[in-house]
């Protein structure tokens, strides 16, 4: 077993690292978090909730008497288990029937073993097959083939372009709707106009401000009052979350703009809170439109130099997206390494910004805990 203070640090860093992150879990995602050999036969993983906390054994890990031992405990405790980065070996077969997951790294394994793997063993076991590493959606489409019903990878947020794609008319009023409700010199007043002017918008927001959770004591009859109760700044992000979930209803597409919601609030936090905000005060919004409209190409399947010619956009904001370039490009870094958990590259990246270690982690956080709130009323 590892040594005491080893797995008191190691339980802290655990628990201090499922806090930051638990805002970002919606409905029934889990964790999946992994665990090396010594930690299992410690035990380790039962101070974590098992409702959704997935025990991962690590590839390296040896079915050791101990380690078989601590796997059956963890499972009559009600725990889900995976096995990590499978590629046949026969060392991890005594784990293939224990677990509830399978992992497979497709990036690592050509594709004629991955099907030999797929419609061999693998087949006739009862755990799911779930691919990691997924970048492109014609590895997606093989292992839906193969079997495989979970995924992991950036393949669902990158675009595919149909021949000839153009945004619709339907899209221009919404993705133009998104950069006005950004716009810092909006007011309540060209709120409550864009608003009342569209029945979708009105519907929603009545059911948004009389829903269970704002716990009202009296209903809400019109969007003057609804408006006046929730304040410019908190009218202003339902409208943007709003618009950004109306651009297409798909499974998929949601999760794409829960994603952009969460880049926009993580940079506009991260530019609130940073010393030289007073003399950039401009910042802060053009931020939030960076991180909302990056993953606008996914979720419309529209180029964005295309999308762009529609939409009234800031200088700074278009030449960061379209180009990596200018005054924004090392907050749009910083934000994609964060997404990838690049940690090489956040760290270089929010060292040239002055940013802390601690600074980016509470505005995941609370950018985590805002967008899950506002999709939650969707």
């Amino acid at each position: 077993y590892p040594d005491a203070n080893a797995l008191v640090a190691t339980s802290t860093v655990m628990l201090d690292g499922f806090a930051a992150m638990r805002p970002l879990l919606r409905g029934n995602q889990r964790f999946l978090i992994n665990f090396t050999e010594e930690f299992l036969e410690a035990g380790l993983p039962a101070i974590l909730p098992p409702e959704i906390c997935v025990v991962e054994i690590l590839e390296t890990v040896n079915p050791t008497p101990a380690v078989i031992h601590g796997l059956i405990n963890l499972k009559q405790q009600g725990y889900m288990l995976a096995l990590d980065d499978y590629a046949g070996q026969p060392n991890l077969t005594p784990f293939l029937r224990m677990v509830d997951l399978i992992k497979i790294d497709v990036l690592a394994v050509k594709p004629l073993m991955l099907k030999r793997l797929a419609e061999g063993l693998l087949k006739h076991l009862p755990a799911r097959l779930l691919a990691e590493k997924v970048e492109e959606q014609r590895m997606a489409a093989l292992c839906r083939a193969l079997g495989f019903s979970l995924f992991q990878g950036f393949f669902f947020s990158k675009a595919e372009f149909a021949p000839g794609a153009a945004i619709q008319n339907s899209q221009v009023s919404v993705t133009r709707m998104l950069t006005r409700s950004a716009d810092p010199d909006m007011d309540l007043n060209g709120i409550k106009e864009m608003i009342s002017s569209d029945i979708y918008l009105t519907y929603r927001l009545l059911k948004y401000i009389n829903s269970v959770f704002f716990g009202l004591s009296m209903r809400v009859y019109t969007v003057d009052h609804a408006v006046a109760l929730l304040g410019l700044q908190k009218i202003k992000q339902w409208l943007t979350a709003t618009s950004m979930a109306g651009l297409n209803s798909s499974p998929m597409s949601q999760e794409l703009a829960f994603m952009a919601a969460f880049r926009a609030k993580f940079l506009q936090i991260l530019a609130d809170n940073h010393p030289s905000a007073a003399q950039n005060k401009k910042r802060s919004s053009r931020l939030f439109l960076t991180g909302l409209f990056s993953i606008l190409e996914s979720l419309l399947q529209v180029p964005l130099k295309e999308i762009l010619k529609s939409l009234p956009m800031d200088e700074q904001v278009s030449q960061v997206l379209t180009e990596g370039k200018g005054p924004l490009a090392p907050w749009y870094d910083l934000m994609l390494a964060y997404d990838k958990g690049n940690w090489n590259a956040i760290r270089a990246n929010a060292s040239k910004l002055s940013i802390s270690d601690e600074s980016l982690s509470k505005a995941s956080a609370e950018a985590a805990g805002w967008s899950k709130m506002i999709f939650a009323s969707l």
